[in-house]
């Protein structure tokens, strides 16, 4: 019996995932719909629990926690819109291999993992023909995001890497010293978290690796070496993810901040 809910449900979760997926990972788009607000969540989650305590250990690993939640979501999400999908026809779309029998839902889904993940060796298989065309769309789907995921996760790295080099150039310079000639890494660490926007929950133990907290000390320095070192300071962190500039000095070093603050876990001893 055909069950057109399933097949709705499933398009309806796939379009979802897949939006979602393309704008995080190919899209350079600072603010996509879920993935983002599945990340500020779980960053949420672990600020409260270190509120009041150390964080170091959670410190090294909080990019790590934040990503594999991402990563979960896109691929568990289009599981279960395959699944859906699958489901819609449950005499067609899918059978036992052996007893042709009706799937369940646990063997859609196991099957949708199978074609997902190119794994094969299921005991399941198409139920005819058109079924049989319509699964080389679900590995294709497969084989795109897992392909891109491990991309963008490795390129979030490199963009982790990247904060964390241009925070230790900056603290590595004395005080009051001219910091125009960072200006240029500032850009590069801009764009690159504008690419890899969930850079921003990987923390760490040592204050003078944390990007958000370089970016505030670099604010002070530039506002006190002149009013064109500021305003090219504060046009260059304008695109920062999650950052909205407001008007006048003292209000916009309040925001960056706040910002700040927002991407530290717990008290982070020094």
């Amino acid at each position: 019996m055909e069950q057109p809910l399933h097949l709705v449900a499933g398009v309806a979760i796939l379009a979802v995932v897949s939006v979602d997926f393309l704008l995080a990972t190919i899209g350079a788009a600072p603010r996509v719909i879920l993935s983002d607000r599945i990340a500020r969540g779980v960053f949420a989650l672990l600020r409260h629990i270190t509120r009041h305590r150390p964080a170091r250990v959670l410190a090294r690993i909080s990019g790590v926690i934040v990503m594999c939640t991402v990563a979960g979501f896109w691929i568990l999400g289009t599981a279960l819109g395959w699944t859906h999908v699958f489901l819609s026809a449950p005499r067609d779309a899918v059978v036992l291999t052996q007893s042709a029998a009706q799937a369940g839902f646990w063997d859609a889904a196991a099957h949708a993992g199978h074609l997902l993940s190119t794994l094969g060796g299921a005991i399941t298989r198409p139920g005819g023909t058109l079924w049989n065309a319509v699964e080389v769309l679900a590995g294709v789907n497969g084989m795109v995001v897992l392909t891109l995921a491990v991309s963008f996760i490795l390129s979030t790295v490199q963009t982790v890497q990247q904060g964390r080099s241009f925070a230790a150039l900056l603290h590595s310079l004395p005080e009051g010293a001219d910091v125009t000639p960072l200006f240029g890494r500032l850009a590069e660490v801009v764009a690159g978290l504008n690419s890899a926007p969930f850079a921003l929950y990987y923390s760490h133990g040592w204050p003078q690796r944390r990007l958000p907290e370089a970016l505030v000390r670099m604010a002070r320095e530039a506002m006190a070496q002149g009013p064109e070192a500021e305003r090219r300071f504060w046009d260059l962190i304008a695109d920062l993810p999650q950052f909205d500039l407001p008007e006048g000095t003292a209000a916009r070093f309040a925001a960056l901040g706040d910002w700040a603050q927002r991407r530290r876990l717990g008290r982070l001893e020094a």
